[in-house]
Formats: C-alpha cells, structure tokens, sequence
C-alpha cells in the first residue's frame, strides 16, 4: 500500500468528502490509526499533533480537502508523499462563470478546455507543491487519476506542471482490490506517480 512507503508525514487530498471517509473507513486499523482528518479538530489541533507524531519518528497521514491543499505548510518531513484522489476539476462556481462558458459556447468554443482545465491545473500544481515547501525538500507526489496519462487534457496538465520526467512504471495492488499503475516521475526534489483508483 503507497501509505506504507513512507514513514513521516504524508498529505493525502481528495476532491470530496464522501471519498476521504470513504478510503478511510477501507485502511487497515493500524493505518487508520495513524490518520488525522480534517474535520475531526481543528487544522490547528490537526498540524500541530501531525508534527510532534513526525518529531517523534512516527508515521502521520492527514487526510483533507480542499483548503488542504491550497493552505497549508508542510517543510521537510512533515511531508514526503502527498496522495490526489483526483484531478481537481470544479464547476463553474459563480453566474458570471456560468454566463462565461456559455458565451464560449455561443463562440463555437470548449469551456471546458479554457476554462476547466487550466483551473484544475493551477489546482494540481498548487497541491503538489505541498510535498516541496523548500529547496532541500523531497516529496513523491501520487495522483490517482490515470486522465492525466490517457486523456489529452490530461497530458496538458501534466506538461504544464514543473519538468517530472517518467523515470519507473508498475503495478501495484489497491487495498480495495484494484489496480494501481504507477509512473514515477521527477527530479530527486520530487517525483510524481500517476495511480488509477
């Protein structure tokens, strides 16, 4: 299990909430133990207890969404695996992002190529630079999304993030009894694996 491969702190983001109950509630006892949850304390409460468990040597996992990914600092070994369920696509979210992607549409253009996806990249980029907060960082990064490998919008994400060069593929099996196809990708700071779910 990716969760193993680690032994400090790890990031995992999802995109819902009904997801990250859902992959916790499927952990092995001993990894759940090892998991804090946003939600269940406060993300002060939360960060300072994940890192006096990394202080003291022990494996912690914080699983969050959202406003995990986007606002919090996690230098060193705090974090050297940051997990994405998901490509991090969201609606439009607002009438005036609805009236735009509707007046693409009446152009003949895609919203979802304009307006979607370079959001969902920008999102991505973010949540991955959770794993490098400093230059003598080194984080994996897995997301578990295999679009951004077989869909073409996906491979404009993926060049759009910092240079991860593919360095190893395999298989590996999913506690839910999966599939997980794993690419290695990176510089020594921080290598990507695409995982399918």
């Amino acid at each position: 299990m990716l969760l193993r491969e680690h032994r400090h702190g790890q990031l995992v983001l999802f995109t819902s909430k009904r997801q990250m109950l859902a992959c916790h509630a499927a952990l092995p006892e001993d990894l759940g133990a090892q998991v804090q949850m946003q939600g269940e304390r406060s993300r002060t409460e939360l960060l300072a207890e994940h890192g006096r468990r990394v202080e003291r040597g022990q494996r912690s996992i914080l699983f969050g969404l959202q406003s995990f990914g986007e606002g919090i600092d996690l230098p060193g070994r705090l974090c050297e695996h940051v997990v994405i369920d998901k490509l991090p696509f969201s609606p439009p979210s607002s009438p005036v992002e609805e009236a735009l992607a509707e007046w693409l549409n009446a152009q003949g253009r895609d919203p979802f190529a304009e307006i979607a996806v370079p959001r969902a990249a920008m999102k991505l980029a973010q949540w991955a630079g959770r794993g490098v907060r400093t230059v003598t960082d080194h984080a994996v990064i897995t997301i578990c999304d295999t679009r951004l490998v077989t869909m073409r919008y996906g491979r404009e994400i993926l060049a759009g993030l910092p240079p991860f060069p593919v360095v190893r593929t395999k298989q590996l099996p999913l506690a839910d009894g999966g599939r997980t196809i794993e690419f290695d990708a990176g510089t020594a700071a921080a290598p990507i694996r695409v995982a399918s779910t």
